[in-house]
């Protein structure tokens, strides 16, 4: 961020380049958490298949085949979860970007009385994104009730 030249800081205001920063430390930080589970999952399941199957026999293939269905489930919840992210973080750059002109040109503003066109400009958006904000939490609080029946299925 410091070392960014200007012919890209035309590109894209500060806010932009805060967004960006923000969620990629967050994709790190998520990254840090579950880079483990690329190699310990299937070594986990395996071992767990294993010593089910030593216990239930044929029965273990009834809680397999829920584990293979979930996983096109998975893969729908986070397809929908990405989109509503991305929407997200459009609105969230517009408003930005206004909130930056309003700040910077807050004298011209007030001057010529802009106020309430500007707010009405700014909730507009906010209430976009509150929409898109509740329709991921919607999404997570379902990705959470199917993901906390599975071991009961």
């Amino acid at each position: 961020a410091l070392t960014v030249s200007n012919a890209v800081r035309k590109e894209s205001t500060v806010g932009e380049t805060v967004n960006l920063m923000s969620a990629d430390a967050q994709k790190f930080m998520d990254l840090t958490n579950f880079i483990h589970l690329i190699w310990s999952s299937p070594l986990q399941i395996a071992v767990s298949v294993v010593f089910l199957w030593e216990e239930l026999k044929v029965s273990v293939l009834a809680g397999l085949a829920v584990m293979i269905l979930l996983i096109p489930i998975n893969a729908v919840l986070a397809t929908k979860s990405k989109s509503f992210q991305i929407r997200n973080m459009k609105n969230k750059d517009k408003r930005l970007k206004i909130m930056n002109e309003i700040l910077n040109g807050i004298k011209i503003l007030k001057l010529f009385a802009w106020e309430p066109s500007f707010e009405k400009q700014v909730q507009e958006i906010r209430e976009k994104e509150l929409k898109d904000m509740l329709r991921f939490a919607y999404l997570f609080s379902v990705s959470l009730f199917i993901f906390t029946c599975a071991p009961f299925l």
